[in-house]
This record gives C-alpha cells, structure tokens and sequence, in this order.
C-alpha cells in the first residue's frame, strides 16, 4: 500500500512539473494571435488622361496630355500573424504598390513591434517610400493603418476553424 501510494505521489509530482515546464515554455514565447481585420482602405492613384483642348491663340483644337492624382476607397481584409515578438500582416493585392519589395509569399514583417496590454503597434516596409504605421486596440479591435496606404476597420481573432 506505501509503495502504491509513493508511486502515485511520484507521478502526481512528474505531471504537476512536467505542465509547470509547458506553461513557463508558452509564457517565454510570448503570445500566438491570428487576426482578421475587415474595413475600408485607402491608397492614392494617378491617371493619364489625354485628348484635345481648345487653343485661343491658334484657333484650334490642339493635342492635351495630363496626370490626375486622387484616391481610390474600397473595402479590404487583412490578415495579421503575431508570434511572440515577431509579427507578419498580409495585405490584399488592392492596396500592394506596383512597385514593393518582397515579401513572403504575400506576407511582409512588422518592425518595432510592441504587444501591450491594451494595444498592438508596429511597422511595416513596402517600399523605401512606403512604411505604413499599424495600431490595433486590443479592447475593441479596431485597427488603424496609416502611410501612403490608409486602412480603417474591426479585427476578429482567427483561431483556424473552419465556419463551415
């Protein structure tokens, strides 16, 4: 009955150091979040118009070529991978420059990352031009992209479940 008794004490005593040793190991990887963020963007467009324009001087149509600059909104979804200290954000093909850097199959990393309590905050590089500014509030999910790119919206945790 002692030794049945010390084995199980034995045990009880591996198990307890064994989820002590998992939850130190989560706890030094910082934290796993996945993110959907759902909203409306913004990015700057330039279109060439041509045609003809009315010369007084001349008294005639002659030959116009011009560049107008503007903005195009429309709704996106981005998706943000945060692991520890290391983040990641996947933008849809809509708000990628034409020119950009590369990126990893799509995603492009978060610099100056800082998860806090309430909030997340970071950086990321498109372009040597193009470094937008990221904010998420932690307590109602909204999120803020703010460069040559703008992004306004909501974020729900994705934890890999399928809906349906």
């Amino acid at each position: 009955m002692k030794s049945c008794l010390r084995f199980l004490s034995a045990l009880s005593l591996i198990f307890t150091t064994t989820g002590y040793a998992q939850d130190r190991y989560r706890d030094d990887r910082g934290e796993d979040i996945q993110l959907v963020c759902y909203g409306g963007a913004e990015k700057p467009t330039a279109e060439v118009r041509s045609g003809f324009e009315w010369d007084a001087q001349q008294h005639k149509y002659v030959p116009k070529q011009s560049v107008e600059s503007g903005k195009s909104d429309f709704q996106a979804t981005i998706n943000i991978s945060i692991h520890g200290d290391r983040a990641e954000i996947q933008l849809p093909q809509s708000l990628i420059p034409p020119l950009h850097g590369e990126s990893n199959n799509g995603w492009w990393s978060i610099n100056d990352l800082i998860v806090g309590h309430d909030e997340i905050r970071g950086q990321f590089r498109l372009n040597g031009l193009n470094q937008p500014r990221l904010s998420i509030n932690r307590r109602s999910g909204s999120i803020t992209i703010d460069g040559m790119i703008k992004f306004n919206g909501r974020c729900d945790a994705d934890d890999g479940h399928r809906r349906f």
